[in-house]
């Protein structure tokens, strides 16, 4: 009965080190299923090699289709007007060169990286949603012909396969390694500095773990983090620099915006800071309680954050928002900011009385 109490106030009083365990578990979790993602790779390639052989596919390099006597069919004039089509997609892709060799007859094409809206037809039959071939190893198998067109319609000049690895282990190992870095960084440092908490305009005699959380610098925090994920799962499929939207901007802009006019606010008046209530509380709360304009601020932005990483990761681009989005999420940080104006911070120590003053 002792030991049981005993136990239970020791796990009572280390809630941050039971999380702490609670995260490392999850990184360990997280890279055993890396690993078993790797190894179903090599297993899958290894199978696709010993079988039919398939034209290998990488971005950002040549590959050949071998068409016997290719060559002596199509002047050089006429191999760029070759209809090549993947999983039965017309492509835009167009033969650079014929090459000649007897050993080595056939077409020379280069798979550029798929990230202008020229090509988003390519990058939709190559990558889709990467996801779908998890259990494949991120590898997809894709039919091609070549083709040329006349007066007498279409004329097949070639059929067969194509290998394409969606996602190279070593990329996603790396990707995922980054992520996790800056999530534990982000943890800690909110945690244990000022990067998420408030901060006082005068001395404040409350250690920096037990003031405040900002929603300002939350919400900031939070879109960083959103678009850092989305450009790390772009580059790590698309094996490039991937290039950053608009709107993706537009979404890290409002967040800055935000904490810019909270802080100018605050800056304009005593802002005297109160002892932490918990993470929740604290940006959910303002001097009166729970707030329906904090709220709302809160469920907007998780709800947004969340469907666009869900789009990044289905469909390997980041999205085109509605304006109307943007416009809402604007609206929700000049109403929070606009609230700031009248709020009064709770006093952060009790006021010593002057004793002079007293005895005077």
């Amino acid at each position: 009965m002792g030991s049981r109490n005993v136990n239970q106030a020791t796990f009572s009083l280390n809630p941050r080190e039971n999380m702490r365990r609670q995260f490392k578990q999850f990184l360990s979790v997280l890279f055993l299923l890396l690993v078993s993602f790797s190894g179903a790779a090599l297993a899958q390639l290894t199978t696709v090699n010993l079988g039919k052989p398939a034209i290998p596919l990488h971005i950002n390099e040549s590959f050949k289709i071998s068409v016997a006597g290719i060559c002596d069919q199509f002047p050089a004039t006429q191999i760029g007007q070759l209809n090549l089509r993947i999983n039965g997609q017309l492509m835009p892709l167009k033969a650079s060169d014929c090459d000649a060799d007897p050993n080595q007859y056939g077409l020379d094409y280069f798979l550029p990286q798929p990230d202008t809206p020229e090509l988003a037809r390519l990058r939709d039959v190559l990558s889709g949603s990467p996801w779908r071939d998890a259990r494949h190893g991120f590898q997809r198998e894709l039919s091609y012909t070549v083709s040329f067109s006349d007066s007498r319609g279409e004329n097949l000049i070639a059929a067969g396969t194509m290998h394409y690895q969606i996602i190279r282990i070593p990329y996603l190992l790396l990707g995922f390694a980054f992520i996790a870095i800056v999530s534990v960084a982000l943890f800690r440092l909110g945690n244990a500095s000022t990067l998420l908490r408030d901060t006082p305009n005068g001395p404040c005699t409350i250690p920096v773990q037990s003031r405040t959380y900002s929603m300002g610098r939350v919400q900031m925090a939070w879109w960083f983090f959103i678009v850092l994920i989305s450009y790390i799962w772009l580059w790590i499929v698309a094996e490039g620099i991937p290039t950053m939207s608009a709107h993706a901007l537009g979404l890290m802009g409002i967040g800055s915006a935000t904490y810019l006019t909270a802080a100018g606010v605050d800056a304009s008046k005593q802002n005297v800071l109160g002892s932490s209530q918990g993470f929740w509380n604290d940006i959910l709360s303002d001097a009166q309680g729970l707030a329906l304009y904090r709220f709302q601020m809160l469920v907007f932005n998780v709800l947004f954050g969340v469907l666009f990483l869900i789009y990044v990761v289905q469909n390997v681009a980041m999205p085109d928002l509605d304006t109307n989005i943007l416009a809402l999420l604007g609206m929700s940080a000049g109403t929070y900011a606009g609230f700031k104006i009248p709020e009064k911070q709770t006093a952060a120590t009790p006021v010593v009385p002057d004793q002079q003053g007293d005895s005077k």
